[in-house]
């Protein structure tokens, strides 16, 4: 395979939370070590990336790093005006997210960027949420890890005030630009057959454009194992406290699992909001779930060793990396009927109804007190781990994949 000269964009990189940054880190680190030539091109937060990968900081007023109308408002003032700097902050003030929208104007004003366009072989985008012309277009590669439409529909949901469903519905007004970049987009990559699919239905992209490629995972410190001496202790892995992720259901089936499971406990890894945090309160569940917050990887590895059964109840997920390293430390999981879920999980975990305490209760119940089922699902999470690959053969695919476009066979 001859050396490729890449470009990786990305409209934040967050390294701790949120799927891009680290998406980002590994993608480029895997394709750096089969001897690939890569620069990242991000506005802040910035990816955490070995020193052999090329960071270039795209500028951005960092209107969301605050959510103080006055902090922002000073933002503004110690910009440079120009039109475009002017509407990011209008918008801004009314509600939209601007970030996506803008950054690939700014990218393109980025003089490193204008050095090398001629020079990439690929230009690697994440999400599609900006415009590029026709001189990036024709090298352009996106991941999209799921219709983001499906986001804003939950919340939508999740809302009944009038004015929170309008301010929504200003925050993701972006959703049009998204639409309109992928139907020009020459190759899509999704994480999984379930994102494609709804990538089809919601963009009425040809199949034919779309390339389904499961996410890498770092298997080297996901290790197999069989525990000894089960205990009911679960686990679920947020990266964010949003009602997709349905994490007020995991709670509430907790609570009707304690009259006849008095021993069971749940550890959170994530932030929880404060209506969650009521919630454990109001139903006295204090003693049986404890929440740590985000926790570096050795810290959750260990925690996934030393639990039993792992549960994860997102409405959707393009892309679920909790569920693929419960299964992968040999813990039987238990998740959402939606999306990608039951894809990954495949017979290694049972599946429920998200909006259904009960429905969840009773598979936990279920794992919690049939022992050949819980051997059952721990012998097939050893299978199911084969199934996975990591970042360095996630790296082999994609140079297949760019080799198609480069060559003109995609």
């Amino acid at each position: 395979m001859p050396s490729l000269k890449i470009g990786l964009l990305s409209y934040r990189s967050d390294p701790f939370s949120g799927g891009q940054g680290i998406y980002l880190k590994n993608v480029a680190e895997a394709l750096v070590q089969r001897n690939h030539e890569v620069t990242i091109y991000s506005a802040k937060p910035l990816p955490i990336v070995s020193s052999d990968v090329r960071i270039v900081e795209i500028d951005t007023p960092g209107y969301f790093e605050t959510f103080d109308p006055l902090e922002r408002l000073n933002i503004f003032r110690s910009r440079t005006k120009n039109q475009m700097e002017i509407l990011d902050f209008l918008d801004t003030f009314t509600g939209t997210f601007t970030e996506p929208i803008f950054f690939g104007e700014r990218l393109l004003k980025n003089k490193d960027f204008q050095d090398n366009l001629d020079t990439f072989d690929i230009i690697h985008d994440n999400q599609s949420m900006s415009s590029y012309p026709e001189t990036v277009r024709k090298k352009l590669v996106t991941t999209l890890h799921h219709p983001i439409h499906i986001d804003r529909d939950i919340d939508l949901s999740s809302e009944s005030s009038f004015f929170a469903k309008l301010s929504i519905k200003r925050w993701y007004s972006f959703l049009n630009m998204q639409k309109k970049n992928l139907s020009k987009a020459p190759c899509i990559i999704s994480p999984s057959v379930s994102s494609k699919k709804d990538i089809q239905k919601f963009f009425n992209i040809p199949e034919e454009k779309i390339k389904v490629i499961w996410n890498g995972i770092d298997l080297n410190d996901c290790k197999h194992q069989i525990r000894e001496g089960f205990q009911p202790k679960f686990v679920t892995i947020i990266s964010s406290d949003v009602p997709m992720k349905n994490l007020k259901t995991i709670i509430k089936a907790v609570h009707l699992l304690r009259n006849e499971v008095p021993e069971i406990s749940l550890t959170i890894i994530g932030d929880l909001r404060e209506e969650n945090k009521k919630l454990i309160e109001d139903l006295k569940l204090e003693k049986e779930i404890i929440y740590l917050g985000k926790v570096d990887r050795p810290e959750l590895i260990k925690i996934l060793n030393n639990s039993f059964i792992g549960i994860s109840a997102s409405s959707y997920e393009g892309f679920g990396f909790p569920s693929v390293e419960m299964i992968s430390t040999g813990l039987p999981v238990i998740v959402s009927n939606k999306a990608s879920l039951p894809e990954l999980a495949g017979d290694a975990g049972l599946t429920f109804e998200p909006s259904s305490p009960t429905d969840l209760k009773e598979k936990m119940l279920s794992v919690v007190n049939n022992v050949n089922l819980r051997e059952e699902l721990q012998q097939n999470s050893k299978l199911r781990r084969d199934d996975f690959f990591g970042w360095d053969e996630y790296a082999k695919k994609l140079e297949v994949l760019y080799q198609e476009l480069i060559s003109g066979h995609f």
